[in-house]
């Protein structure tokens, strides 16, 4: 199923499934190093009145959407059984590899009680299942899943104070469905640290008059070392989460609107697909220059790989677009990217991956005894043509002055 909404900022790309749910976590390249695809979940429940509910529970009606001309989530789930509202506005920030989710939980009863919202963690780091690490971190108040130099850290606050229920354990190994299940009675078991195939949960306990609403927030950080990861904790506590929200949304909101377009009277809806568009392909366009052609891990289902791979002809229509659209500083990324990957003999592989090594492929380097190139041949023919378009447009001699010799 295609992912109902994505999030990025160069390094850091999530998907979204129709529940609201992250399936989808590359880090730190745009469609490389998936830490949650295949069959892992980032599951969402609530307890309350003796009930739990994950969001997958169909007594749940949810809507998945963007915010207006900015890469921010829109997600609303309505439950009539429980009485209860969520609204959640999700960014993954600009400057820095943190993904946040500004929870709204609204009570629809008329009466006082206490609901209690679980945030659950299935990373496969590395996309392998072996080998992770997830641990409790007392300083912090925080649980830290990592293997080696990727590490994600968990964490929110509510009220100025963090989550108050937390469990580590394992989860499609030794017989465990995963800690998730130990949500369900709507109290965790404090588990402080597991090995293997891990998975986490936290939790927050809200207490509502009737017909209020209370707010929290939830974060996910990635980075390369411990050290890294206990500053970006850092940074969000002292920045505080509704800045770093708010300032992405205006970041996107400009990015958008870079060019202010007059549009000649079309209708607002297409107006509104056009910029949705702009942003979506963005999510999709590695900082290091590679745009990729999907990250839908969803793909794997049906395929031996996912389409997470940067293939120099679709690139070039992207590329195309991206630059009548005036975001030169993008494709010229992308034509660095090109130049450094550029065979010997002046023609491009079938497909590379976001850090410019090769991917995988399906076309044979001999056929019938006969040695034979393992291109596609329009991916070497577009990437020169919309270097001239983008030249015709942008002028920028030094440019390509720059990458003559070794490119064109």
């Amino acid at each position: 199923m295609p992912k109902a909404l994505v999030l990025g900022n160069g390094s850091m790309l999530i998907g979204y499934d129709p529940r609201g749910q992250v399936r989808d976590f590359y880090f730190p390249h745009v469609g490389l190093e998936n830490h949650a695809g295949g069959n892992c979940v980032h599951r969402i429940g609530v307890f309350v009145d003796g009930r739990f509910s994950w969001f997958d529970d169909p007594s749940w009606t949810i809507s998945v959407n963007y915010r207006p001309e900015t890469l921010a989530s829109d997600i609303r789930a309505v439950n009539h059984v429980l009485e209860l509202e969520i609204e959640f506005l999700d960014v993954v920030y600009n400057e820095k590899d943190i993904f946040l989710r500004r929870t709204t939980v609204r009570n629809r009863a008329t009466r006082s009680r206490s609901v209690k919202i679980f945030f659950h963690q299935q990373f496969q780091i590395y996309n392998t299942p072996r080998g992770d690490t997830a641990f409790f971190h007392p300083d912090l108040h925080a649980v830290i899943h990592y293997k080696g130099p990727r590490i994600f850290v968990v964490g929110g606050q509510t009220d100025n104070r963090t989550f108050d229920d937390y469990s580590i354990g394992i989860f499609s190994i030794e017989g465990k469905e995963g800690t998730w299940k130990d949500a369900e009675d709507g109290i965790l078991e404090k588990n402080p640290i597991e090995h293997g195939s891990v998975d986490s949960v936290i939790g927050y306990t809200l207490s509502f008059q009737p017909l209020e609403e209370e707010q929290l927030v939830y974060w996910v950080t990635a980075s390369k070392t411990i050290q890294e990861a206990m500053e970006l904790q850092h940074y969000i506590i002292e920045k505080t989460p509704d800045h770093l929200i708010e300032t992405t949304q205006d970041f996107w909101h400009a990015w958008v609107n870079k060019l202010d377009f007059t549009f000649y009277g079309l209708d607002p809806s297409v107006v509104d697909l056009f910029k949705k568009s702009l942003l979506i392909i963005r999510t999709h366009v590695d900082n290091h220059g590679g745009v990729i052609a999907s990250g839908d891990s969803d793909m794997l289902q049906y395929g031996r790989d996912t389409y997470a791979y940067v293939w120099m002809r679709d690139s070039s229509f992207i590329i195309l677009a991206l630059d009548k659209a005036g975001y030169g500083d993008v494709t010229r990324r992308f034509f660095e990217f090109a130049n450094e990957v550029l065979a010997e003999g002046g023609y491009f592989y079938h497909k590379y991956r976001p850090d410019r090594a090769l991917g995988t492929s399906w076309h044979p380097w001999i056929r019938e005894g006969k040695k034979q190139l393992a291109i596609q041949e329009d991916e070497t023919a577009l990437v020169l043509y919309a270097l001239w378009e983008h030249y015709k447009i942008r002028r920028d001699l030094e440019f390509i002055e720059g990458i003559y010799n070794s490119l064109i």
